[in-house]
């Protein structure tokens, strides 16, 4: 393929949906989000990497309600993590995932699964645990918790471990302007992979950054098995895959770190 031809997919590699109601509406952000993108010539729009959360149980409904929103849901056979959302001609790969928590506030993604993990289990144990289930493994960065002790532990494990073991990950929610976290860059340079997402959060209207800020795949995805070629493709990589999009602006970023503040202060719940 001429770089004329080149396949434009471009992926957001760290999405939640939070609850049913929220489906529809972020569907339709990531959708225009992904076509600033990849354009209007092609069948698929994209991809969203879901990691739940312990109380998240979004995927799983998906199949039993089958519509949500103006999106029609297909089960791809041989992929039981994997969705097909289609509408008006618009097609979206939803794979299904995980969010653990670590014991000390440190994250976890296990990408490409629908088994379950317990949070509160040390950073190594946590990965692996979904190393050894056959997940895909990212580190996601996230405001404040890659400094002083347990940013020591993040570039600890980013030194261990292969670069074919884990994944980094990185954020639209870091500030616009300021340079990559040097965690970041030295387990780049170092030879890890890095996969980036917009890890929205569960208030406002920070859904509509979905599809906004993550990785371009150099392919168009198998029909029959489309986590399985996106997955493929991207561990035939021998460096990151080519990053596209924006991080949040100094205004938007201050106000995301107090409405999340608030949010948990008033212990809503947005799971599925």
């Amino acid at each position: 393929m001429t770089s004329a031809q080149r396949a434009v997919f471009p992926v957001d590699a760290h999405v939640h949906f939070y609850s049913m109601e929220r489906v529809g509406v972020s569907l339709e952000a990531a959708a225009e989000n992904f076509r600033r993108v990849s354009g209007h010539s092609q069948r698929w729009v994209g991809a969203v990497l879901l990691v739940e959360s312990s109380g998240e149980r979004v995927f799983e409904r998906l199949f039993d309600a089958g519509q949500v929103g103006g999106w029609t849901f297909i089960p791809v056979a041989q992929e039981p993590e994997t969705v097909v959302a289609l509408s008006a001609g618009r097609r979206i790969l939803v794979v299904c995932g995980r969010q653990v928590r670590c014991v000390d506030g440190l994250e976890v993604l296990a990408l490409g699964t629908q088994e379950t993990f317990p949070d509160g289990e040390s950073l190594e144990q946590t990965v692996d645990r979904v190393a050894a289930s056959g997940a895909v493994v990212s580190i996601p960065w996230g405001f404040g918790k890659w400094m002083g002790q347990r940013g020591r532990q993040v570039r600890r494990l980013f030194e261990q471990r292969s670069v074919d073991s884990v994944y980094v990950g990185d954020s639209g929610g870091r500030v616009q302007g300021l340079r990559v976290p040097r965690i970041i860059r030295d387990a780049q340079e170092a030879g890890l992979r890095v996969l980036p997402g917009t890890d929205p959060f569960p208030c406002g209207s920070d859904h509509e950054r979905i599809g906004s800020f993550g990785f371009i795949a150099d392919i168009v995805p198998d029909e029959e098995g489309p986590w399985a070629s996106l997955r493929g493709w991207l561990e035939s990589l021998g460096s990151s895959p080519d990053a596209y999009g924006h991080t949040l602006g100094p205004a938007r970023f201050v106000y995301n770190q107090v409405a999340i503040r608030l949010h948990k202060m008033t212990g809503r719940k947005d799971a599925g």
